[in-house]
């Protein structure tokens, strides 16, 4: 019997690793292309048109006024999950440790989201603002991926959304911390307005079409579950 040879091994074992650390693909909350983001989202302006350059004229403006507070804010919304926005709302107890069930859905959430983020980013390529504008140094770490729509606006209009329907108490604080996320993203120098808008409206595209999943419905009476019993030992 014929050995395979040293380096035909070593690439099979390695594919074999990556298979068991790579968490599997689920669609319980929303199928491949269930969104269609080329009818719901225009493209972002041509470099060169009078609404774009109204953009880079803004963001070379911001950056000059920026506060010591504005970057900080950008900042903190920097590696956002959905505990970014949980936590000025309901207190700094909100935490993946101790709500480790809301931790796992907006996890698989977000996963289950992101593809068609991914690939509304490549469909349009828009290049970042400070890679068109080098002098432009933003608050933040400088993403290498493309600008529109913008993850952070799409991710967070999706945590609004379900939260919304989790938790509609406060159905208009999930919205301002939306809000805060979007504009965080442009005064920290990472996106462009446009961008976030984009963002906005395929998050909560994605967040209603989710919201249809019975599997999605449940893991939100979980969420809520969750957060009350917390709230409850809290207050006691």
């Amino acid at each position: 019997m014929k050995r395979l040879p040293t380096a035909v091994l070593t690439s099979l074992f390695a594919a074999a690793l990556l298979a068991v650390a790579a968490p599997p693909a689920t669609h319980d909350f929303i199928a491949p292309d269930a969104v269609d983001f080329r009818a719901l989202l225009a493209a972002p302006p041509a470099s060169d048109s009078i609404a774009a350059r109204g953009e880079q004229d803004l963001m070379r403006n911001l950056q000059v006024a920026r506060t010591p507070e504005q970057a900080a804010l950008a900042k903190y919304y920097e590696t956002l999950d959905v505990f970014e926005m949980l936590a000025p709302v309901l207190g700094d107890w909100c935490t993946a440790q101790n709500l480790p069930r809301t931790a796992a859905v907006f996890k698989q959430v977000r996963a289950e989201a992101r593809p068609t983020v991914e690939a509304a980013k490549a469909n349009w390529n828009r290049l970042r603002p400070y890679l068109f504008d080098p002098s432009l140094q933003p608050a933040v770490e400088h993403p290498t991926n493309t600008s529109y729509p913008s993850g952070h606006s799409a991710d967070s209009a999706l945590f609004a959304v379900l939260l919304s329907s989790a938790l509609p108490e406060h159905a208009a604080d999930w919205q301002n911390q939306a809000a805060l996320v979007r504009w965080s993203r442009v005064i920290g120098g990472a996106h462009y307005p446009s961008d976030t808008v984009a963002g906005k409206i395929l998050g909560e595209a994605i967040g209603r079409k989710m919201l249809e999943s019975p599997k999605l419905k449940q893991a939100l009476d979980e969420v809520r579950a969750e957060i009350s019993a917390r709230l409850l030992k809290k207050a006691a």
